[in-house]
């Protein structure tokens, strides 16, 4: 009678979220095949791009901490838990409370889609900057500006529970997500556009009711369904000072609901070029240039006033490929295949440059604005005689004199690996401040044909999360002395011990 009495005092309870979300960087979540390219995007029967639920319930158990994870998203499917299964005889496994759905281009059409993929080409470098042989390949990727429309479920027995899936929802709507492969280098960065929920307790008749003519995929969501930005109703949003979260704290504690616990640098910097930049992208149209300064389609309206051509990018890729080589002649510890680098950016194997292992430290794409567009033809040179190759008349087109700004995240999170130790901390501050100086006064640059001036940057800002440490157009002058101790200060977190 005991079990049939706690039996009946559990709720059966169903909340769902819609999530309408916006790409702000292009997004590469590949199918395994290769007819377009090196790695096509993944499409559905329609030929649509979306999202795999499956790749989307990895990034929500990420955001919870252990017990969290395996209480509700069910226990992992490993080997061990396997053989545990099989030899005693009983089932180890859970099944997850949260239901996960694939997320779906909003209105798709023939006509939009087609336009809103790109190929991007990449190769690896050697340290003069010659292309690695057999090293170069290209992938699809969905261009920023994109919506998608996801579903998230919960199936609860307390209303406490909720905030698991309020969680999520305020994941989404801080731009936390980030979807697909190379998030690390600025791909797949979204943010929350709109989120609606619903909640029925299916032990009400008249909850039930709404509940069975409830039409998750309708466009109108009826039967006390909310639009809502999550500020309230999670513990992430709340302020640790406030009642509201001594209440949500207790009731996640009692639900044993943790978050995963972070611990981040970012480092912003405001640049402005001197001079052009070269990120090839290449095309076989007689229409155009043999060579193209890099674009991406444009999502604000100041890019959209160059709309025609596109918007000029460095992707994350060529920035952690300048950062990696310029730390690693600035410091041996971080040259290839040593500890440090390998902690920070990850080993690499082959020459394809796969990783293994999750880099910690993260390089956003860059949108250049306000400068000018300027085609010429040049020949190219024999670099032995200093001659000009016969045959070899060649146009490009490239971006002059204009601004952008990058964004470098330093994950110090213990990923269950264990933190990184301290003095590893301040060694990446140290290096990764006297680049950013590098790069500041004309030693490091990114792209192509930095030998004759292209890819150089001023850095015009810098801030570390909210610490401003230099912003020249206020008219701040540092010496670099005093930005390099600042910056190593604010990177490894000197200030809060």
């Amino acid at each position: 009678m005991g079990q049939r009495d706690d039996w009946n005092k559990k709720k059966l309870i169903k909340k769902y979220y819609r999530i309408t979300f916006e790409l702000t960087s292009p997004l590469t979540v590949g199918n395994g095949e290769s007819y377009v390219t090196d790695r096509d995007i993944v499409r559905d029967s329609r030929g649509v791009p979306y999202i795999p639920g499956s790749s989307l319930a990895g990034i929500y158990r990420s955001l919870f901490s252990s017990p969290t994870d395996g209480l509700y998203f069910g226990a992992e499917l490993t080997s061990k838990k396997i053989e545990e299964s099989s030899a005693g005889g009983k089932n180890v496994l859970t099944e997850s409370r949260i239901v996960v759905y694939d997320a779906q281009m909003e209105m798709p059409s023939q006509t939009k889609y087609g336009k809103e993929t790109a190929k991007r080409d990449m190769v690896a470098l050697d340290e003069y900057k010659t292309a690695i042989p057999g090293a170069k390949f290209d992938f699809e990727v969905l261009e920023p500006g994109v919506r998608f429309v996801t579903y998230i479920e919960q199936n609860m027995d307390s209303p406490d529970q909720q905030y698991v899936i309020n969680e999520i929802a305020h994941a989404w709507m801080r731009g936390r997500i980030a979807v697909g492969a190379k998030t690390e280098r600025g791909y797949g960065h979204t943010k929350g556009i709109r989120a609606e929920s619903a909640m029925y307790e299916l032990d009400s008749p008249e909850q039930l009711e709404d509940w069975l003519a409830f039409d998750m995929y309708a466009d109108e969501w009826e039967g006390g369904c909310t639009a809502v930005d999550c500020d309230d109703s999670c513990l992430g949003a709340a302020e640790p000072s406030s009642p509201e979260y001594d209440r949500i704290k207790g009731a996640c504690l009692a639900m044993k609901i943790f978050l995963a616990e972070e611990e981040k640098r970012t480092v912003r910097l405001r640049l402005a070029q001197r001079g052009g930049i070269s990120i090839r992208q290449y095309t076989t149209n007689v229409d155009e240039e043999d060579y193209r300064q890099l674009t991406t389609r444009p999502v604000s309206g100041e890019e959209r006033e160059n709309g025609a051509e596109g918007t000029p990018v460095v992707p994350g890729t060529s920035w952690a490929g300048a950062f990696r080589a310029q730390m690693g002649r600035l410091d041996p510890g971080f040259g290839k295949g040593q500890p440090s680098a390998e902690l920070f950016f990850g080993k690499a194997r082959g020459q394809r440059q796969e990783k293994s292992g999750k880099s910690r430290i993260g390089f956003s794409e860059s949108r250049i604005t306000g400068g000018k567009w300027v085609a010429y033809t040049r020949n190219a040179i024999d670099r032995f005689t200093g001659g000009t190759v016969e045959g070899a008349l060649y146009s490009e087109k490239t971006y002059y004199n204009g601004e952008t700004e990058l964004t470098i995240t330093c994950d110090f999170s213990d990923r269950g690996e264990g933190k990184v130790e301290e003095q590893d901390r301040r060694h990446l501050a140290r290096v990764l401040s006297a680049a950013v100086l590098d790069l500041d006064a004309g030693y490091m640059a990114v792209g192509g044909l930095t030998a004759v001036g292209r890819g150089m940057f001023r850095v015009e800002q810098i801030a570390v999360d909210e610490k401003l440490i230099l912003d020249r157009k206020a008219g701040q002058s540092p010496e670099p002395e005093e930005i390099f101790a600042e910056l190593v200060k604010a990177i490894a977190g000197e200030e809060e011990r």
